[in-house]
């Protein structure tokens, strides 16, 4: 399993993760700075959340394409709505892999020319319900609608399918039985956002079986150590 820090993208700044047991405000870091502080802990693939585009605002693709072009790391982008003509963007500027809905109204025809277009960049959110990725969120889906889209999705050529998966901290995202079924059902690699706070939570998620976690605010607040992850995971 592959772990991958997470951090929020506002302005030209980065900011950890809201967390769910802490509302507390949080400071805001180079976001460059940060980036480059994860590339050197060992981290390969580190996911920025570009809040603004929640906002349909593009201010932040100048900074990302220069991240992406001066990191030695991979990055992953999400938040706002993908298009032909932005992804084509990203792309251009060396970001590996996008996170996305199914498109406007759930479109599948719509994701499936876009998956179609940049093969194996597209990572599909299954659990629309929960403003994680993206604060555009669409219907909660059960467990069952779940398994549902990624069986719609199976011929598709996506990078992956993405869940929110319930922590100890309180988050209420999908459990474990679940994501087991998930990963059961996809035809591509499952990644999990979490608030995970130590080894143990993150081994839990690994023997599920899915292909990579997004890891959130603990890595900035200290509950687990990033040289640990490194140690203990592929990332």
């Amino acid at each position: 399993m592959i772990v991958i820090p997470t951090a929020e993208l506002r302005g030209s700044y980065v900011y950890a993760p809201a967390s769910f047991s802490d509302p507390s405000p949080r400071t805001p870091i180079d976001a460059a700075a940060t980036v480059r502080a994860f590339s050197t802990v060992g981290f390969r693939l580190i996911h920025l959340y570009d809040v603004d585009a929640d906002s349909g605002r593009d201010l932040n693709e100048t900074l990302v394409a220069e991240i992406a072009r001066d990191s030695s790391v991979d990055i992953l982008v999400s938040g706002g709505q993908l298009s032909e003509d932005r992804v084509d963007r990203l792309v251009d500027a060396g970001v590996a892999r996008m996170i996305t809905g199914p498109g406007p109204d759930n479109d599948l025809e719509f994701l499936a020319r876009l998956a179609d277009a940049f093969p194996g960049r597209l990572i599909v959110r299954v659990d629309l319900g929960d403003p994680l990725f993206s604060r555009r969120a669409g219907k909660r889906l059960s467990a069952s609608d779940m398994i549902d889209v990624a069986n719609e999705l199976a011929s598709l050529q996506l990078g992956g399918l993405a869940v929110l998966g319930s922590s100890l901290e309180g988050s209420s995202g999908v459990s474990l039985g679940v994501i087991e079924d998930l990963v059961e059902a996809a035809s591509v690699p499952v990644f999990c956002r979490t608030e995970a706070s130590s080894v143990g939570e993150l081994r839990a998620l690994e023997h599920s079986g899915i292909a990579a976690t997004l890891l959130g605010s603990s890595l900035f607040n200290g509950q687990i150590d990033p040289q640990a992850v490194v140690h203990h995971f592929d990332s």
